[in-house]
């Protein structure tokens, strides 16, 4: 038995590590539950299998799940890096093979909206900022197909005349007050109403700012003046009206959420 000790300790601590596989109906929320209180416990290495079968598999067991799988997923599989080194090691390995996708025309808006959610996560913007440029060299169709995932990274890069070749005012305003209208609707239900609207006026408040702005900066301000006149018609309040008068002056504000 003297002998055995010595034997044991050469062997990798992996091979003694608990092996996990998905059930035969998995549940992605149930699984991602399980990943972090897996970490909470240490179980560092089933949590990590859990987090990558999410980022892999989730979508093909339920599809409305993408939204938690590029947030509050990444979010906790972050928090698992932190303390556990290997799950950033395939963090990153998950996020490069994601540029490449995007680089290589593979699933272009799926693959570059995973890469942006996870320099967001790993706060590497820098990245995303240098892929859209790299894309934009390579094919500017594929750039203009991605360039509203890449905005925000582009940004906070101060990258205000890369935004500009992207800008169609009239469309985005559109668009930005048709959202709105949509998500005033469920919050007139008394289960949803306050944070629905408090979300709704805040994202109205920064996307029409940033338009505005970026306008501005870009040497449109007939255009930016012509939305800003249209918004405060839309929604008389000082706060969003004192937003909207900051933009005017070329003011970009920090992209939200």
């Amino acid at each position: 038995m003297k002998f055995l000790l010595p034997i044991l300790c050469l062997i990798p601590i992996s091979t003694f590590a608990e092996e996990w596989t998905p059930p035969a109906n998995p549940d992605p929320q149930t699984i991602l539950s399980e990943a972090q209180a897996d970490a909470r416990a240490k179980r560092y290495e089933v949590a990590l299998a859990k987090q990558v079968w999410i980022h892999q598999n989730a979508l093909k067991h339920n599809p409305g799940f993408s939204g938690v799988r590029l947030s509050f997923a990444l979010h906790a599989w972050h928090d698992l890096a932190k303390v556990y080194p290997p799950a950033l090691d395939q963090l990153r390995e998950a996020r490069d093979q994601a540029a490449k996708n995007v680089l290589d025309g593979k699933q272009l808006f799926k693959s570059f909206q995973e890469f942006a959610s996870i320099n967001r996560t790993l706060n590497e913007n820098s990245l995303t900022v240098n892929t859209f440029i790299q894309l934009e060299l390579q094919d500017k169709a594929a750039a203009k197909k991605v360039f509203l995932l890449a905005e925000p990274s582009l940004i906070r890069g101060q990258e205000y005349k890369i935004c500009g070749k992207y800008l169609e005012p009239k469309r985005s305003y559109a668009l930005m007050l048709q959202i709105r209208e949509s998500n005033q609707r469920p919050a007139k239900k008394p289960q949803f109403g306050p944070n629905i609207l408090e979300f709704t006026n805040k994202k109205f408040t920064n996307d029409i700012s940033t338009l505005i702005a970026l306008l501005v900066v870009n040497d449109r301000k007939q255009e930016a003046k012509e939305i800003a006149v249209s918004a405060k018609k839309e929604w008389d309040n000082d706060a969003f009206h004192a937003a909207i008068d900051k933009a005017l002056e070329g003011n970009v504000p920090t992209p939200w959420p």
